[in-house]
């Protein structure tokens, strides 16, 4: 077997397992999983599993950063298709769509915040790994930017999303109407704010920015 038929084994693998402890997850409380509850689900060697993840919170990063990934790789296509479109519109449309993707799993998500104020380390990747996705998110609709004023939106992005989620958890329409809802008024709050400490640009300097949020 050469490197790159090994390398795709262990992509294939972590990606399984990922896929399975969200899975479990909507059935099971964080802490009661186990490495071999995890393995017999995504039907991989327990022993395998364990040699490629340090702990459980790695598993769980491993799923939401597939997931996360995903979403990132539709909304690419759907901006794509879309260049007129806003940067706030593309915020807009990729924190729904992320909504959306999650839907099935928010049980899953319930366990893990309730898991996370006991567990440091889970809780300390949950808010890494919506970071990562909230600039990610920011980069792909044109709105990052650079060094503290980057990163401070993507902390003030993560921020209306946990705003928001709590909405997400009861709404139950097709459409998420309740959800998007609460995302356009927090994103507004959070443009103000945005503008008050100049993390975004001075619209005559940059007039596209005339419709965004970040």
């Amino acid at each position: 077997m050469d490197m790159a038929e090994t390398t795709e084994i262990i992509d294939t693998t972590r990606r399984k397992a990922g896929k399975a402890v969200l899975q479990l997850l909507n059935t099971r409380r964080f802490e009661a999983l186990t490495t071999d509850e995890i393995a017999a689900e995504a039907e991989i060697d327990p022993d395998f599993l364990r040699r490629l993840f340090v702990d459980l919170p790695a598993i769980v990063d491993q799923g939401l950063r597939d997931k996360d990934d995903d979403i990132l790789s539709s909304l690419g296509d759907d901006f794509a298709e879309d260049p007129d479109a806003s940067v706030r519109e593309k915020i807009l449309e990729g924190l729904i769509a992320r909504y959306e993707a999650y839907a099935p799993f928010k049980q899953a998500i319930r366990h893990l915040n309730t898991a996370s104020c006991q567990n440091p380390v889970l809780g300390g990747m949950l808010i890494f790994r919506l970071n990562t996705a909230m600039h990610s998110l920011l980069h792909l609709a044109g709105g990052a930017g650079e060094g503290l004023a980057g990163m401070l939106r993507a902390k003030g992005l993560s921020a209306v999303a946990l705003a928001c989620q709590r909405e997400w958890m009861k709404d139950d329409t097709p459409d998420l109407a309740a959800t998007s809802r609460a995302l356009d008024k927090r994103l507004k709050q959070a443009e103000s704010l945005a503008k008050t400490f100049r993390l975004i640009p001075d619209e005559q300097q940059r007039e596209e920015y005339d419709r965004s949020q970040f």
